[in-house]
């Protein structure tokens, strides 16, 4: 074989090519999934004034996750909505108001609690959770499995 041949510079160009591809190929990322829930409301007892409220994600048996957030202040009658977004291994939640059920009303603490069935078994999750009613948001690291929880205080 002649080294100096263009026949031979030319294969060896496209063998480069095909690892270069190899290498440089994008993972494959799986549809998102997209969910809304309501929180079940219930009034805090006893609420610190200066408390920015916490986000506690907990793990079920049946593979179900319990997702309770804490220091909501609220109108008496209004409603908060979750809209969750899983790509691969990340889950976006957004916290929003829904549609009040009376008008006025005196604002009060309440504990939001949903259980979601979305989130898949013994999967770890990066999650990012914004809230537009209050303003605060959360970062954590979540791996569902049962009676496994993580709970963080809400950021401004």
């Amino acid at each position: 074989m002649d080294f100096t041949s263009i026949e031979f510079y030319t294969i060896a160009f496209c063998i480069a090519m095909v690892f270069v591809g190899f290498f440089l190929r994008q993972k494959r990322i799986k549809p998102a999934t997209s969910c809304i829930d309501t929180f079940e409301l219930e009034p805090e007892n006893a609420s610190d004034e200066t408390s920015t409220g916490t986000l506690k994600f907990t793990g079920n048996d049946n593979g179900s996750v319990t997702i309770e957030r804490t220091g909501l202040r609220l109108v008496d009658g209004e409603t908060v909505n979750i809209i969750a977004t899983i790509v691969d291994d990340k889950l976006s939640i957004e916290e929003k108001k829904g549609k009040a059920s009376a008008l006025g009303g005196r604002e009060s603490y309440y504990t939001g609690r949903v259980i979601v069935d979305y989130i898949p078994a013994d999967s770890k999750l990066y999650v990012r959770y914004d809230s537009s009613v209050t303003g605060q948001w959360c970062k954590l690291s979540f791996k569902n499995t049962p009676r496994n929880f993580v709970e963080r205080e809400m950021r401004y």
